[in-house]
């Protein structure tokens, strides 16, 4: 693989759809974070590294996803890092670049990861 991989957070609570994400995107060339929750991921945004883009469910216990993008988006280091939601919801937001709705095909997500994380190693050849 050429470069530098991007960094993907996931903020995901369902495990196999997390691990599902996970695996597919890092075969993609991708270096994946997850995070059961919005809580988890403002901790590991609080370590000082900028992902590439977030992966982002709404649902979830503890901080919902709402609140983590509201919290990510207050903090001018992460302000401009592209977001989408991964929800059964419809979803429009100034705060969203994007949407996938559960349950979504792989390859949509692959096709929406790559809208936004430019990088050789995630490029069709």
């Amino acid at each position: 693989m050429a470069g530098t991989p991007h960094v993907i957070l996931l903020v995901e609570d369902e495990p196999d759809l997390r691990e599902v994400i996970e695996e597919t995107l890092v075969d993609e060339g991708c270096l994946v974070v997850c995070a059961a929750d919005g809580a988890k991921a403002l901790d590991w945004l609080s370590g000082g590294q900028k992902p590439s883009l977030v992966l982002l469910d709404l649902v979830m216990p503890r901080m919902n996803g709402w609140t983590f993008l509201e919290r990510m988006r207050a903090d001018p280091a992460f302000a401009d890092v592209p977001v989408v939601v991964i929800s059964a919801l419809a979803v429009t937001h100034p705060s969203v670049a994007a949407t996938l709705r559960k349950p979504f095909e792989l390859a949509a997500l692959i096709d929406t990861v790559r809208r936004f994380v430019r990088s050789p190693s995630i490029v069709r050849t």
